[in-house]
């Protein structure tokens, strides 16, 4: 099985969170006349790290999103079956038809990155814009990144492209399918 990934070169991006916008744009994930701020579901977030003293502060930002674990935690929580790993991509997907409504993948994912529609009673998720990559195109998010800072494809090959330019992969972070990679100090 190849594991499709998405490699965040941490010393790219400038946490402007266009990603954001743009996946719950493609994802229909947000009304937009009746949303309120902190309460807009999101597939994907930036975080951000402020590190050194006044005045030699510096912010790093990276993207967190499913992680489409190795061995993920939320499709042994569900016990109906609507979480599944695809054996041909190693995308992690959640069948909302399926879904009974029991959140018990919300409370096991690590990364706090599954969503619940109430009004739907089902979970949901970034699925690396499956719809998009077996037409052959990137996931939005990696489309859309103004600093160019999200790379998409075999996960094996984007350590090698990362590798080749000189990136040190943050294994700390990189434990699963999304890999952050930085620049050496």
């Amino acid at each position: 099985m190849k594991q499709l990934s998405i490699l965040v070169d941490l010393d790219r991006c400038i946490g402007c969170k266009t990603c954001i916008v743009a996946c719950r744009n493609h994802h229909d994930l947000v009304d937009h006349e009746k949303a309120m701020p902190g309460f807009m579901s999101h597939y994907l977030r930036v975080e951000t790290e402020l590190t050194g003293a006044y005045p030699d502060l510096k912010e790093d930002y990276w993207v967190v999103m499913c992680q489409h674990c190795k061995k993920p935690p939320c499709v042994n929580a569900c016990e109906s079956g609507a979480i599944q790993k695809d054996v041909q991509t190693g995308i992690v997907f959640i069948d909302k038809n399926k879904c009974t409504g029991a959140k018990k993948c919300i409370e096991k994912c690590p990364y706090d990155v599954i969503q619940f529609d109430a009004t739907g009673n089902f979970a949901h998720k970034c699925n690396l814009c499956y719809d998009r990559v077996v037409h052959g195109q990137e996931p939005v998010c990696v489309e859309v990144c103004l600093a160019e800072a999200l790379s998409f494809g075999e996960r094996e090959i984007l350590l090698m492209h990362a590798e080749a330019k000189g990136k040190k992969l943050l294994k700390k972070r990189s434990t699963q399918s999304i890999l952050y990679a930085k620049s050496p100090s």
